[in-house]
């Protein structure tokens, strides 16, 4: 369906974008090694980079094979993961708060969630206790446990918990937040096509069969610039995060205007590639 020279395009930007990445990543070692985190909070901090980092590597690896569809579901871990971060350090007054929601209250919740979905498999078994399904019965909640969590969390808190920390309750909250995290709204439109793939309602299915049907200069236009959109929202959400890492310790943001510059630079000649087809 594409040209050796659009196989060969997606390949080189993939592979500068990766390039670049992997050397403005280490921007956020002092964000990471923060020294007023406790143990566990410097852990769960670490989490989140370890994921954003994770997730977009293996991005840039389906963006140059041109998995740009499939890649759509990478994106949306790398704004999940990304917008977590900043959420969580958005203030030094909210963060011990947002900190206990997200890796104890969530966390408890989830379990939860996962404990009642292993109860409905087991349920639908001839023989439960059968060894080999013995690593799901690992999996169940002890009934203190589960008895603690369900009354420490009632139905009502856990909806209203989960609809803030979710991707619609986190960006409007930081955008009317402050001036600073007004832009994020702009991720809004990838996340919504990520969505769409990811849930493969008829959109999702629908929209990279209409990209093959166009005449070859079109698809080829539209598949670059897809391409661009990718890289360029791996970009923003690593900036998005070094600025909140950066503003959260309290130090200089110089490094993140350099690597924005270097940014700007890498996706400079792609966007002209794409203006040029």
């Amino acid at each position: 369906m594409y040209t050796d020279d659009i196989f060969a395009i997606q390949s080189e930007w993939s592979k500068k974008s990766m390039l670049l990445m992997r050397e403005l990543l280490p921007l956020m070692t002092p964000v990471a090694l923060f020294d007023q985190w406790t143990k566990e909070e410097k852990s769960t901090i670490g989490y989140l980079l370890a994921a954003s980092a994770r997730s977009t590597e293996s991005l840039f690896l389906l963006t140059s094979y041109g998995q740009l569809w499939d890649a759509e579901m990478v994106q949306r871990a790398i704004f999940e993961a990304s917008l977590k971060f900043v959420f969580l350090l958005e203030s030094r007054e909210t963060f011990k708060d947002r900190f206990n929601d997200y890796s104890t209250a969530l966390y408890e919740i989830s379990l939860l969630k996962d404990d009642n979905k292993v109860l409905d498999v087991l349920s639908l078994l001839q023989k439960p206790d059968d060894r080999q399904w013995f690593p799901l019965r690992e999996r169940l909640l002890a009934d203190e446990e589960r008895k603690r969590i369900n009354e420490k969390y009632d139905k009502n808190y856990r909806r209203s918990l989960e609809t803030r920390w979710g991707f619609t309750g986190i960006i409007g909250s930081l955008a009317r937040s402050e001036k600073l995290f007004h832009g994020l709204s702009g991720l809004s439109y990838g996340y919504s096509v990520s969505s769409h793939v990811l849930h493969a309602d008829y959109l999702g299915v629908t929209l990279p069969i209409e990209r093959d049907s166009r005449d070859h200069e079109h698809r080829s236009a539209v598949h670059l610039a897809h391409l661009n959109r990718h890289i360029s929202d791996a970009f923003s959400c690593l900036i998005m995060r070094l600025y909140a890492g950066y503003r959260f310790v309290g130090i200089d943001t110089d490094p993140i205007k350099d690597a924005v510059k270097k940014i700007d630079a890498l996706c400079i000649p792609f966007r002209k590639n794409i203006t040029d087809g």
